[in-house]
């Protein structure tokens, strides 16, 4: 049962890896835990920097992504996306974020001792149903830059936010890293 439960979900990964759905720099993660057949992987997000628009903040139903970006960014493209917003205009950077089956719960124990050790410490068993594990870090940061198309910041402070979101982000990419050496030490137990 659960080895064709995993086949049908890697075949949905190949799937989305070949419309270009998943994060590229995140895929070798993926293949690395996808190897060991105690785990298949669910869903991924290898981190992002977004500016979104929204009427309150939380309601993601009505919220609007105004730019994304899966890596490092400029202040002039931060700058860009917000003259679009029209409601309260957010800065925002997302940790990346995995979710991961295991066939018991002692190999869910494993993946959450090596995600803590590689300094994913908001990782934890979220579902008993397929023994699904959340892994994701504290690498976040949400800040009103603009309410109804006008700035909250002049340019020095939009910089220095940019600055601080890009290493944000560049930190919990390390944490990627790190984490797929713990994988590839759990593969060789």
């Amino acid at each position: 049962m659960w080895e064709v439960y995993r086949q049908s979900k890697l075949k949905k990964l190949r799937e989305a890896v070949n419309r270009g759905e998943v994060d590229e720099d995140v895929l070798p993660l993926l293949n690395a835990i996808n190897e060991i057949p105690s785990y298949v992987t669910l869903s991924s997000c290898s981190g992002r920097v977004a500016v979104m628009d929204m009427p309150d903040f939380g309601n993601k139903v009505e919220a609007v992504f105004l730019g994304k970006w899966h890596r490092g960014i400029k202040a002039s493209e931060v700058v860009k996306a917000v003259s679009r917003g029209k409601l309260t205009t957010w800065l925002m950077v997302h940790p990346p974020i995995l979710h991961v089956a295991c066939e018991s719960l002692k190999a869910a124990a494993s993946l959450i001792e090596a995600a803590n050790r590689a300094g994913f410490r908001r990782s934890g068993l979220i579902s008993l149903k397929n023994n699904v594990v959340e892994i994701s870090s504290l690498e976040r940061m949400e800040v009103p830059v603009a309410v109804r198309g006008r700035r909250l910041v002049d340019d020095k402070s939009l910089e220095l936010m940019v600055e601080i979101a890009n290493r944000k982000l560049e930190r919990a990419k390390e944490k990627l890293k790190r984490l797929e050496r713990e994988i590839n030490e759990l593969k060789s137990i």
